[in-house]
């Protein structure tokens, strides 16, 4: 049977996001189909993808089928390993980096100097 609408979707834990959806496609009988999903990672936390596949199939009435897939683990720290650059590199990635660090404080002082 041929799979009509064969989605992946996807679903995310931590400080993980998926940047965009899987398109779906159509998978004829004894096909296969390989596809890619970007997640952004905004921490050195740990995150789960959980995830199902979802089809019709052609000429069939039935609901929509699903196949619940295992959870995906991600401990990022595996995935950071130790570099170099040069000073100039490094004053670069930081400047481009810099809006993360920042931090808004507002305050009140004093008009008088305290005795």
């Amino acid at each position: 049977d041929t799979l009509q609408a064969c989605t992946l979707e996807l679903a995310t834990l931590g400080d993980l996001k998926l940047v965009e959806k899987p398109q779906p496609i159509v998978l004829a009988p004894n096909d296969f189909a390989n596809i890619k999903a970007n997640v952004k990672v905004a921490s050195t936390e740990n995150g789960i993808i959980f995830g199902n596949i979802v089809y019709d199939v052609a000429g069939s009435t039935s609901d929509r089928n699903v196949v619940v897939l295992n959870d995906i683990h991600i401990d990022i720290m595996d995935y950071i390993v130790p570099a170099t650059c040069t000073e100039t590199e490094f004053r670069s990635m930081w400047a481009e980096f810099e809006w993360e660090n920042k931090v808004s404080v507002n305050t009140t002082w004093p008009t008088s100097p305290r005795t």
